[in-house]
């Protein structure tokens, strides 16, 4: 039995992963805005990837100082990344929000749990002072349902499945995710080649090895459609990304700082 317990834990060192990457991003008005960290956990046939998004400096006074943080975890299977549970968070100054998706393979469902907590102000009669006053309360609220149309990816799995999406090069691919699709926009990729690939080379730093265009159709049909060019290399994973003239503030670009890869 003991030896078996060591072959056991030997296997699992064997297929064990560590992904560690910080991207900064920066806006054209602004400069440098926020920065996200990905990391991802792979042990044996089991993965947890972890995003965290944060605004700085003007980017934060302006948006509460958003954080937003993305976990998924599940399983991997034939190099497939499956998703069982997706969480999602929002936090700024006044607000809290957990949106936890849990997700039933084999019953096509997805079931939300989500849950607010937020800070309002509330205006009573102080009966010590006999005055009007003002104060904070925090307000919770928790609700769960079972998604109408069932979605078997969530972003980040959707990400780590992505670099198999250049086997069928310029052919557009609709990308369904949990926490990147409503019922009211569309997404959808291609990975460019050819001329198309070679224009798009200009945007970035070397070492790239596949670009794809993300076609985001906007919330507000009159609104104008998104473009997002997205470089990966060798390792499969995000190096840049580049959001070009979003209204006013002008370009947006994600650079990859620091990588590791770790076994």
């Amino acid at each position: 039995m003991k030896i078996l317990l060591i072959l056991l834990l030997l296997t699992s060192s064997i297929f064990a992963r560590e992904v560690s990457m910080r991207y900064d991003v920066h806006v054209t008005m602004f400069g440098h805005v926020g920065y996200a960290d990905f990391t991802l956990s792979e042990n044996g046939d089991e993965y947890e990837a972890n995003l965290l998004a944060k605004t700085i400096d003007i980017a934060a006074a302006l948006l509460k100082k958003r954080v937003e943080t993305f976990t998924s975890r599940g399983k991997i299977i034939n190099g497939i990344y499956i998703p069982y549970i997706f969480i999602k968070t929002k936090n700024t100054t006044r607000e809290n929000r957990v949106q936890t998706y849990y997700f039933d393979h084999e019953s096509k469902e997805v079931r939300l749990v989500e849950e607010k907590t937020k800070i309002v102000n509330k205006t009573g009669f102080d009966t010590k002072s006999f005055q009007i006053v003002t104060r904070e309360v925090e307000e919770k609220s928790k609700k769960e349902e079972t998604l109408e149309t069932f979605i078997g990816n969530d972003t980040l799995s959707a990400y780590l499945n992505s670099k198999y999406g250049c086997s069928d090069e310029e052919k557009n691919h609709t990308l369904l995710a949990i926490g990147a699709n409503n019922d009211k926009n569309n997404i959808s990729y291609r990975c460019l080649s050819g001329q198309n690939k070679e224009a798009a080379l200009s945007n970035f730093s070397g070492g790239v090895q596949d670009i794809y265009n993300l076609h985001v159709e906007p919330l507000d049909k009159n609104d104008k459609i998104v473009d997002v060019l997205i470089a990966y290399d060798s390792d499969g994973f995000l190096k840049e990304g580049l959001l070009d003239e979003i209204f006013w503030i002008g370009k947006m670009m994600a650079i990859r700082v620091s990588h590791e890869i770790s076994n």
